[in-house]
């Protein structure tokens, strides 16, 4: 969970993000037989409304505030909890379990849930080196829709590592999605 080296982090949140974007692009083609996309007039994209949320410009409008952003702060809250008790099942019920999820911890990437779980988290937990006295978020700044969510956060990490005592506060960076069984994490990075 503690990797260091900066250089790389926006690229990689960056490509995460064009990933994220181009693979629900690609879920959503099909025939033009099948499906045809109908253009909203300027007053009629005003008047939308998406699961009773108001589009602006056509567009999703994100609120920073609301039920949906509850939600997501309770799932990343959730999420921290579970790992700051090495609960890496805990920590399962909170992401997207499949190759879609990534994490970036420093500079370090994960693809995939079963990639990091196995690579990164249960060596990590397993290890005489490594106990993790306490993790936490706080401090959201969320951003969502009815669907899709991206919060920044403050990370507060207290740690054993080689027998050192340390204790951080880091930034992270998290977007959301929201399934049939709730809210689930798509993507984190994490330095």
């Amino acid at each position: 969970m503690i990797r260091r080296n900066n250089g790389q982090l926006l690229a990689i949140l960056l490509t995460a993000m064009i990933f994220t974007l181009s693979t629900a692009s690609a879920q959503h083609s099909h025939d033009k037989k099948e499906h045809e996309h109908q253009a909203a007039s300027a007053e009629g994209a005003q008047n939308m409304s998406m699961d009773g949320h108001k589009m602006v410009d056509g567009m999703p409008h994100f609120m920073r505030e609301g039920a949906h952003v509850d939600a997501v702060k309770q799932t990343l809250t959730r999420y921290a909890a579970a790992a700051a008790q090495s609960n890496i099942d805990g920590m399962s019920d909170h992401v997207v379990q499949t190759d879609e999820f990534t994490i970036v911890e420093g500079s370090h990437p994960n693809w995939g849930w079963v990639d990091y779980r196995d690579n990164h988290l249960k060596p990590e937990f397993d290890s005489a080196d490594f106990e993790l006295k306490s993790y936490a978020y706080d401090e959201f700044r969320v951003s969502a829709t009815p669907m899709f969510a991206y919060v920044t956060f403050k990370i507060a990490l207290e740690a054993t590592v080689k027998g050192e005592e340390i204790s951080r506060e880091r930034m992270g960076t998290a977007i959301l999605i929201k399934t049939a069984d709730g809210w689930r994490i798509r993507h984190l990075h994490t330095s």
